[in-house]
């Protein structure tokens, strides 16, 4: 049974499979389990502590305005994943329907998009995993100060975590997605504790400085000007990203057609009230001035001020946990991606070879989780890499941009034929999918141009290395992968199996 659907997953959901693939474990994950990998894979609590400070900076009061603009794209592109995984539920996702749908330079073009973005995250975070680690040792005097920001002894940390990390998403899915429970009971608790509990003690206490809630922060109005709203939808789409490992998942899904979409858009809406609701509580008790000088220290500033020292360090406890499930939730589709191209014939055949008993790309994730070491290890004795080190969340952000604004521009072009049937399905389906993935390369074009080629130097190179790519898979290719011609759909709803 995981044979053949794996098989037909591997050609398409529409077209039959010539030849047997590898075979992913089948009927692992159900509603629940995607909706939490979905939920885990963008982090709350360490996107928050990422991003928070950065936002006050990028846009001011309007930081709850700017998630729930990020959101409306965002979710339909959601939508697009919806509609385009019930066609074709392969663990490629993106790359797989782009190139079956648009053209397989593109998709393959696509695919390493997303994998560059993949790697580049799982070199940043377990360093920042390291980071947090020291940060809670010292926090409880085992460690001097010194010592906590000692580069190699980060480097072996964070080495460590993503060994750990590894082993798990190696010994199977259904380790991983209960890693992810555990992962997002912590985060979530933590982060939506501290926001409630800063929120009742302006009600409650007033302290000096605080502001009552304004209606203005969650008005699209308060975000001044088109390069303000750039910036700040950067950091939007950062917040956002990650939510589509449910789909990478979707051979290992019950109801594989349907069920990792919808986790996809519930946990939109989870993800956007933990945000608003953490990002008011912040700008409700802390004055503006301190807002401000906080940097990336804002989430911990705040949990400090809200509710003591305590509470700093479960929130220390929460980011770390947080760190550890999205490094996981990213190699982990990473890992699929290049299993689904590696069927394909255009990747190499390493990465096309399923572990027998635990039935996971057990190569293709060592492989690349040796790419991430290599990464950390270079960060650590090259000065300039540790320097760009800094730009690495705009940096991702315009990658996440362009695959997800071409995931949802090919949702459009490929229901071109049928858009017009039914009207409810041209709006959700078709239109807002174009419009969200025309916005999301607006934001990533608008970043290069703000930032300078040189602060966007990791991002046009990854973008840039995909053209030879392209051309030595076309050269070192067997399969008729780069001859196949686009397809449209012809019907809403997909054929009756």
């Amino acid at each position: 049974m995981a044979t053949s659907k794996a098989s037909a997953s591997s050609t398409g959901g529409d077209e039959p499979a010539a030849t047997a693939a590898p075979a992913l474990r089948a009927d692992e994950l159900n509603l629940f389990d995607s909706t939490v990998v979905a939920v885990s894979s963008v982090a709350p609590a360490y996107s928050l502590a990422a991003t928070l400070g950065l936002l006050f900076v990028a846009v001011a009061y309007a930081g709850p305005a700017v998630i729930i603009v990020s959101f409306v794209p965002m979710l339909f592109i959601a939508v697009a994943y919806f509609y385009l995984n019930r066609r074709d539920p392969n663990c490629g996702a993106s790359y797989a329907w782009i190139s079956k749908l648009v053209g397989p330079d593109i998709g393959w073009l696509n695919g390493w998009v997303q994998l560059a973005a993949s790697v580049l995250f799982c070199v940043a975070a377990p360093v920042l995993a390291a980071d947090y680690t020291l940060q809670f040792f010292h926090s409880l005097g085992w460690i001097s100060a010194a010592t906590a920001s000692e580069l190699w002894l980060t480097s072996g940390i964070a080495a460590l975590w993503l060994a750990g990390i590894t082993f798990i998403t190696v010994y199977g899915v259904r380790w991983t997605a209960n890693a992810q429970w555990v992962f997002l009971i912590i985060q979530y608790a933590v982060v939506l504790g501290a926001s409630i509990w800063g929120i009742v003690k302006v009600a409650a206490q007033h302290p000096a400085g605080s502001a009552g809630f304004h209606w203005s922060w969650l008005s699209p109005l308060s975000i001044h000007g088109y390069q303000g709203l750039a910036a700040g939808m950067v950091l939007g789409l950062f917040l956002y990203w990650g939510w589509d490992t449910s789909v990478n998942l979707n051979e290992e899904s019950k109801g594989s057609t349907r069920t990792p979409g919808e986790a996809c858009i519930i946990s939109m809406f989870l993800l956007m009230f933990i945000f608003c609701l953490n990002t008011v509580a912040a700008q409700m008790l802390i004055p503006g001035k301190q807002l401000a000088a906080q940097g990336t220290n804002l989430l911990f500033y705040f949990t400090e001020q809200a509710a003591g020292r305590w509470l700093g360090y479960l929130m220390i406890f929460a980011v770390l946990a947080s760190t550890v499930a999205d490094t996981q939730t990213t190699l982990l589709p990473a890992s699929r991606l290049t299993l689904s191209m590696a069927r394909d014939g255009v990747f190499p055949p390493a990465f096309r070879k399923v572990q027998g008993t635990f039935q996971t790309p057990m190569i293709g994730t060592l492989i690349l989780a040796g790419l991430c070491l290599f990464g950390i290890f270079l960060r650590t004795v090259c000065p300039a890499v540790n320097t760009g080190y800094g730009n690495l969340i705009d940096d991702i952000g315009v990658l996440v941009a362009f695959y997800y604004g071409a995931t949802g521009i090919a949702c459009a072009w490929s229901y071109r034929k049928v858009m017009l049937t039914n009207a409810r399905f041209f709006f959700v389906g078709v239109l807002l999918p174009f419009l969200s993935g025309i916005f999301c390369f607006w934001v990533g074009y608008e970043v290069i141009k703000q930032s300078g080629v040189a602060a966007s130097a990791s991002v046009l190179v990854a973008m840039a290395l995909g053209v030879p790519l392209i051309l030595v898979a076309r050269r070192a290719t067997h399969s008729d992968f780069f001859h196949r011609q686009a397809i449209a759909y012809d019907s809403i709803e997909p054929p009756q199996a």
